[in-house]
């Protein structure tokens, strides 16, 4: 269409919009969007100037029209619907498909920004506060212009003033309808906007209006009232979020933030108080939208100002001074009042509330961490004393709720499986950071309940009462206390939480220690297990908890590496709270060394957490979940320490551990805990042989742990009947988790004993690999075994062993391949089970680890290092590991089928391994068949079209190994890849195809940024060696966008800035490459904005 026909389009479309008052609602709204399209259409070929002509255009046609109804259309209210889509058009995020470049998008987003937005918001106020005044609003006679005034302002307050595009058009967009504070998103508009936000009177009249519109629907208003209050709200949302250089500095004048926090935190309060009132019309369905609202914008408020501004600034005399922080807690205790922790008000409203208003307290008593440089803010004593109430009043509604799903069916959490557990951690978890806001409060408080209710258990026991409340109680209590004490840690080094420590530290001596006291407690539950009396009154699940526990609290508290604190005062120090952290370490030592170190009772309490473990496995046999906790998380946390280990090696607990692996194969009926945790508890012990000082001594106590499994896989290797019966599979199976555990603990100090059984078992092993072909469990685990095998070994072999490991290898892969196990024929794919194909992946994979294990480097190493300065050359050339790799990948690759490529980690094994070998030893690549190598380019090209990161930058990596070797090869005018560089049906090289594919990847595709710099490196050798090809590859995208002229001569400079801008010259050295990556990247954001189109 031409101009002037898409503004005659446009020019009708607003018209009919403002005009067909009695249409249909649905019909009205298409045409006020496709009105806010022909607008943004208009304005991606025109000026700034144009912009704001069309705009003002479409405002003059709609005062026209209301001027002429005099007020008795909807002409206004209609009006700011269209300027409301507007907004939502420009937004690149929420814009419509307009066959145009990313580069319009962009800039129609950057000009809306600079012009007009602030103008809409202004205009939105402006109508809105018009209806105020003339007290519209009030009788309903604005035809819904009020709303759709807040509507706009809405839409304004929702654009993504964060957006980042200098690297991708990275940066997210709102839809207009919501407002940022939805995702807790940080609105920052920048200084200018102070005056229309911040300045005084600028909303006084929006605080107004959303107090009265709240009235009225209390009052039982009308649709148009809670249209209004709705939308309001969600503006309040918005502002709640306002945060940056809006506000004028701290230290210059706060006035202006305190100002407007106060006007928000007012008008939240106006009505939510009395929060009985709003919580009750929320869960009677009246009023659940207002709650949510108001309860987010408070979490929003806290995330964005200071505790002290909730502590300690009024709320107006209309509140009776009541500050913010009284209105938190009265909002939290009346959801916690209201049963928000029962199962059956999980995904209520009062539940998710509740959340939303732990985490605005979590806020506010986190901001007491020590700032960068050494800066402290205290939180004042009114959020903590509060915090401690919220903390008094969570107990005692956490263990009401735990009595009454104590009669449940189901509490929700075991139906939901990990996923519910993770969520019930997740909850407790924001819970725990309230409650150590004041610990010498909660702390005592939680450990006097957990005492309580552990004494009772034994009598209500012996009593013959129904124990399940009390159970349940313990059970809630005792994942509490876990989470309050210790921080999951997950991938960090655990240490005691700051408030936590401080309170430590601050304890005097000889005088009870808080953290101290409710470990004690939790330590002392759990030898509940070691009770012959008492044991009867563990439930299988509470006791599992109390191993959770109890292994969450020792990976932090039990004899740290640095007894004395100083690992605490590191980190402390690192945060900048220099002084304070040395302040906890000198008092951490002068009270003896810590919580639970060596010399203050850190031993024993390693003793009784070993002999509960134990007790666990032998006095509740088949209770599964029960022994994966203790083989993956309670004996992983007591061996993961050095400090740990010294202790375990020479206690009897820890020997009759060892004792219960070994006789656990003894026994030829049903195998005493399920294969996987034979291989839990068999890797906890066999790290203690790092302990084990003496050379001798070490090599039997791993003897002793390995002999067993060993003397199973050889029984079960010569009986095929025996084999193939559940029992003597189970055995098999459980044989082979244990020694993988062995092999997983494999040290400087037990490894010749491992390597040696190994040795002396291949014919056991390989035996077995032949009789298993039919037998999945069994060749999985045997696979698995001889890949940690590698993995775990290769650091300490010599030549000799070298040699051994690579014939190994090859016969296991050759083994396999004689088996005809995973073969997943491409063409039989569909007609196999899921379970076969996963089978197969699973089997697959370990091989491709084992190769990736062999070829990684530490084998090449072991020879150089081991051999005569002299031999290693040769000694390494006659053990040639890639050769060994290779004869594996010409046995492995025909088994790798689109079937098996679907799995994620199989892919990215593959193509680790396949960007390995061609950048080792591209020589031997090009010696491959030719249909092995068409095969391997196959997956290559794969790989290059692939979503996952990981697998696409391994897969440039490997492209450009091959290109470079090719290249380098051209220039030396030696072979290259010879014959595999043949011309395609297409009439160009493998490397040429693959160039076309990734360039076009890179221009069209989303997420490609991050890949910017593994792809230069593949593109600049192809670019080098085939350029007839990459000359047509730029004509074919310059003849795309023929018909603009300014396109062309932007890509065209693009292209020739590509090859030449930065001094880049001719080679593949590492300059150049990095003058590359920088055109690529300059490049792409040329060419993407040119040539992709929305």
């Amino acid at each position: 269409m031409r101009a002037s026909e898409r503004e005659e389009c446009r020019a009708f479309a607003l018209r009919w919009t403002l005009d067909a008052e009695g249409a249909a609602r649905a019909v009205r709204n298409q045409m006020t969007a496709c009105c806010a399209t022909l607008v943004k259409r208009a304005a991606v070929d025109a000026d700034d100037a144009t912009k704001m002509a069309t705009l003002g255009a479409c405002e003059r046609e709609v005062r026209a029209k209301m001027e002429s109804s005099k007020g008795e259309s909807d002409a206004e209210t209609m009006g700011l619907e269209v300027f409301a889509a507007i907004v939502s058009e420009f937004a690149p995020g929420t814009a419509s498909e307009l066959g145009t470049t990313w580069e319009r998008h962009e800039g129609c987003r950057a000009s809306a920004e600079k012009h007009f937005l602030k103008p809409f918001f202004a205009h939105g106020c402006e109508a809105a506060r018009r209806c105020v005044e003339t007290g519209r609003v009030s009788d309903g006679s604005d035809r819904g212009a009020c709303a759709a005034a807040l509507r706009l302002m809405n839409a304004v307050l929702s654009w993504d003033f964060n957006r980042d595009v200098s690297y991708g058009f990275r940066g997210r967009a709102f839809p207009s309808s919501e407002s940022a504070a939805n995702a807790f998103v940080k609105l920052t508009p920048g200084m200018e906007w102070r005056d229309v936000l911040l300045n005084p009177g600028a909303l006084d009249w929006l605080f107004d209006l959303h107090a009265g519109a709240e009235s009225a629907v209390l009052a039982g208003g009308g649709v148009e009232a809670k249209r209004v209050a709705a939308a309001s709200r969600k503006t309040l949302s918005a502002l709640c979020t306002l945060s940056g250089c809006v506000f004028p500095p701290r230290d210059a004048d706060d006035s202006l933030r305190q100002g407007h926090f106060v006007r928000c935190a007012r008008a939240i309060a106006k009505y939510l108080l009395p929060a009985a009132t709003s919580v009750r019309a929320a869960l009677e369905g009246h009023g659940e939208d207002a709650l949510i609202d108001g309860c987010r914008s408070m979490s929003a408020l806290a995330l964005v100002h200071d505790a002290n501004d909730f502590a300690s600034l009024s709320l107006g005399p209309e509140l009776n001074e009541r500050t913010a922080l009284d209105l938190l807690g009265e909002l939290t205790l009346e959801c916690l009042n209201q049963d928000a922790l029962s199962v059956q008000c999980e995904g209520t409203v009062t539940d998710d509330c509740l959340k939303m208003l732990l985490e605005a307290w979590a806020s506010l008593v986190n901001k007491g961490m020590s700032a960068p440089g050494g800066v402290e803010t205290a939180v004042p004593s009114a959020v903590l004393e509060g915090a401690a109430n919220i903390s008094h009043a969570y107990v005692v509604a956490g263990l009401k709720a735990a009595r009454e799903g104590a009669h449940e069916e189901d509490d929700g959490h075991e139906e939901e499986g990990q996923a519910g557990a993770a969520a019930l951690d997740a909850r407790l978890e924001l819970a725990a950071q309230v409650l150590r806001a004041h610990p010498t409060t909660t702390l005592p408080t939680l450990q006097h309940v957990l005492v309580e209710k552990r004494n009772s258990l034994p009598a209500c026991m012996a009593s013959g009462q129904d124990p399940s409340e009390l159970l349940e109680e313990l059970w809630w209590l005792t994942r509490l206390a876990a989470h309050v004490l210790a921080d999951d840690g997950d991938g960090e080094t655990p240490i005691p939480p700051d408030s936590l420590a401080a309170a430590s530290a601050a304890t005097a001596p000889g005088a009870p220690n808080c953290v101290v006291e409710l470990a004690r407690a939790l330590i002392d539950f759990g030898c509940l297990a070691l009770d012959a009396n008492a044991r009867g009154a563990l439930s299988p699940r509470l006791l599992e908890t109390v191993v959770w526990a109890l292994a969450r609290w020792a990976d932090t508290y039990l004899i740290p590496e640095d007894s004395g604190g100083s690992l605490h005062a590191a980190v402390y120090a690192a945060a900048g709270g220099v002084r304070r952290g040395a302040d906890i370490a000198n008092k951490l030592a002068e009270n003896g060394g810590g919580m639970f170190s060596e010399r203050n009772g850190g031993v024993e309490a390693l003793d009784a957490l070993v002999q509960i473990g134990v007790k666990a496995l032998s006095d509740w046999p088949g209770e599964t979940s029960l022994q994966k906790t203790i083989g993956f998380v309670l004996f992983p946390v007591l061996t993961r320490r050095k400090t740990l280990l010294k202790h375990l090696v020479n206690m009897p607990s820890w020997d009759a551990l060892r004792q219960a692996c070994a006789g656990a194969h003894h026994e030829r009926g049903v195998v005493a805990f399920p294969p996987e945790v034979h291989r839990g508890l068999s890797e906890c012990v066999g790290r203690v042989a790092a302990s084990v000082i003496d050379p001798a001594q070490c090599e039997a106590y791993v003897n002793a742990l390995i002999t067993p499994p060993g003397e199973v896989i050889a029984a079960v290797s010569v009986d095929r009947e025996g084999l193939h019966h559940p029992e003597g599979e189970a055995r098999a199976c459980a044989a082979l988790e244990a020694l993988r555990g062995v092999v997983r603990s494999t040290n400087g100090k037990s490894q010749p004993a491992v390597f040696n059984f190994f040795v002396a078992a291949v014919d056991h092993l390989l035996n077995l690999q032949t009789l298993a072909k039919d037998l999945g469990r069994v060749m999985k685990l045997l696979l698995r075994l001889t890949e940690e095998f590698v993995e775990a070994n290769s650091p300490y072999l010599n030549a000799q062993q070298v040699d051994w490991v690579c014939r190994y290898c090859l016969r296991v892969v050759e083994t396999y391949a004689k088996s005809g196990r995973g073969a997943v024929k491409s063409e039989a794919g569909a007609l196999l089970s899921q379970e076969a194909v996963k089978e197969a992946y699973k089997e697959v994979r370990a091989l491709l680890r084992m190769l990736t294990h062999m070829s990684s480097g530490n084998l090449h190493d072991a020879i150089i290092e081991s051999a005569p300065p002299d031999q290693a050359a040769a000694l390494a050339e006659q053990i040639d590991i890639a050769r060994v790799v290779f004869a594996g990948l010409n046995a492995v690759i025909p088994l790798i089928t689109d079937e098996l490529l679907k799995f994620p980690k199989l892919c990215r094994q593959y193509f680790e391994l396949l960007a390995y070998m061609l950048e080792a030893y591209p020589k031997k690549v090009a010696q491959l068949a030719p249909d092995l190598f068409g095969t391997l380019m196959s997956t290559l090209e794969f790989g290059l079209k692939h979503a996952d990161e990981t697998v696409s930058k391994e897969s440039m990596t490997a492209l450009g190994a091959l290109a470079t070797f090719q290249c380098n090869s051209a220039k030396t005018q030696t072979i290259g890849l010879g014959a595999h560089m043949a011309p395609n049906a297409e009439g160009v090289s493998i490397l040429a195809h693959l160039m076309r594919l990734l360039f076009h990847r890179l221009v069209y595709e989303e997420a490609v940024f991050n890949l910017v710099d593994e792809a230069a490196d593949a593109l600049l050798p192809i670019i080098l060696h085939e350029r007839p090809a990459f000359q047509n590859l730029a004509s074919a995208f310059i003849s795309a966008v023929a018909d603009e002229p300014r396109s062309v001569d932007l890509l065209q400079n693009a292209f020739v800035a590509l090859t030449s801008a930065n001094g880049l010259a001719e080679g593949v050295d590492r300059v150049n490459k990095r003058r590359f990556r920088r055109n690529l990247a300059d490049f792409l954001t040329v060419a993407r904005g040119v040539l992709r189109t929305r």
